[in-house]
C-alpha cells in the first residue's frame, strides 16, 4: 500500500488532471470554432488521460491511495 507521500502525490496528480479536465469541459461546450481548436482539445484530453494514468504508475502506488474516495459496496462490479 502507498505510504506518506506517494499515496499524497497521487492524490495530487489526480486533482490536477481533475480541474484540467474541468477547464476542458468547460472549452467544449463553449463550442469547437475550427479543426485547429478541436485538435488543441484532444490533444488536451490525451495529456489528461496519460495523468491520469501516470499517478498510478508510480513507485508502490496500489488501490487505495485514495483515501478521500467512498468505499466500494460489496459486490459492486468493477
Amino acid at each position: 500500500m502507498p505510504r506518506g507521500s506517494q499515496a499524497s502525490n497521487a492524490g495530487s496528480r489526480l486533482l490536477s488532471a481533475s480541474t484540467r479536465l474541468d477547464v476542458l469541459c468547460r472549452d467544449v461546450s463553449l463550442g469547437v470554432r475550427n479543426q485547429r481548436h478541436f485538435d488543441d482539445l484532444e490533444s488536451e484530453a490525451q495529456a489528461i488521460a496519460a495523468e491520469i494514468v501516470a499517478a498510478f504508475r508510480q513507485p508502490d502506488v496500489r488501490p487505495g491511495g485514495c483515501s478521500h474516495l467512498p468505499a466500494r459496496k460489496s459486490g459492486a462490479r468493477t
